[in-house]
């Protein structure tokens, strides 16, 4: 469903772009025209990018100690990412099949966030593939539904990826809304076999971007939204434990970074420089991945052994 109103949005621009050249061609040579038209169509993306990042700034320096300076390094890759993922990956590239290495290690389910689909996830999943692991992942639908509903949907997803594989847990690593899906998950169907979940740029306490949101979802994730309250008050400190978060001192989305840290985590990292989308693709958290995937492997196989 995502995967088709993006491509929608997609022609729709497309056609606002042919006409612009059109428009301009009345003064410049057609190619000329055309190319205006396009960097304007991209002028105009960044600029909104550019807004949130200014918004999160804001917020950030209200609310609390200011972090590390780095809101315009973070900007440009996330202004990439955005162009990428909304005209390219979201539309176009989110059918890719399930990764199944030679000798597997483990199953990861990847659990994508507000407004994508699975196809966010290009270059994610070929990285983890490459490192010994499983990988699946699923669109979660309606887009605009409640978040509860997506934590039906994950729950299935890994009973049915843990009896694909043989395997009787599968690792979680969800971006942004899907952590909090994942952590609906956990409460909605405590025996599903998810073992540990990382998540990126999850709004554990809320986003005040998602006013921007449409849907029950971007409600919910509103601060202390009855929802999140809601959750906060049926977990234990068990679900914590469960749980890997990783921030950024400059995510364009989810500000300040304490908004995306459960209290209680397992472990935590805190990066600088990146934004929200790009959280992914940075080198420096994806080491941090495969090092918690490699830590809890190696704790599985232990338990295992022993029992």
């Amino acid at each position: 469903m995502m995967a088709w109103a993006m491509r929608g949005f997609t022609l729709g621009v497309a056609l606002l772009v042919a006409l612009t050249s059109w428009a301009l061609s009345a003064w410049l040579p057609w190619p000329a025209a055309l190319l205006a038209a396009l960097l304007l169509a991209v002028v105009i993306h960044a600029a909104v990018v550019a807004l949130g990042f200014a918004l999160a700034r804001l917020l950030t320096d209200r609310g609390g100690p200011a972090g590390p300076p780095g809101w315009l390094a973070a900007m440009p890759k996330e202004i990439y990412l955005s162009l990428r993922n909304m005209y390219l990956d979201i539309p176009w590239r989110h059918r890719w099949p399930i990764r199944m290495p030679a000798h597997a290690r483990g199953a990861v389910l990847l659990v994508h966030g507000y407004g994508c689909n699975r196809g966010v996830w290009r270059d994610f999943d070929t990285w983890l593939a490459a490192r010994g692991w499983i990988v699946a992942a699923l669109d979660l639908e309606p887009p605009r539904a409640g978040i509860d509903g997506f934590g039906k949907q994950v729950a299935a997803e890994a009973a049915a990826l843990a009896l694909r594989t043989g395997h009787e847990r599968v690792t979680v690593i969800a971006h942004s809304m899907g952590g909090l899906a994942t952590r609906a998950a956990l409460r909605l169907a405590p025996d599903a076999p998810i073992g540990h979940v990382i998540t990126l740029g999850t709004p554990h306490r809320g986003t005040w971007h998602a006013r921007f949101g449409r849907g029950e979802c971007a409600a919910q994730m509103l601060p202390d939204s009855p929802w999140l309250c809601d959750l906060q008050t049926a977990e234990t400190p068990a679900v914590a434990g469960r749980c890997t978060c990783i921030a950024s001192h400059h995510d364009n989305i989810v500000c300040p970074v304490d908004r995306a840290l459960l209290p209680g985590a397992a472990a935590r990292l805190v990066v600088a420089r990146v934004g929200h989308m790009a959280l992914a693709h940075d080198a420096g958290v994806r080491a941090f991945i495969e090092q918690r995937l490699s830590a809890l492997h190696a704790l599985e196989t232990a338990e295992s052994d022993a029992a």
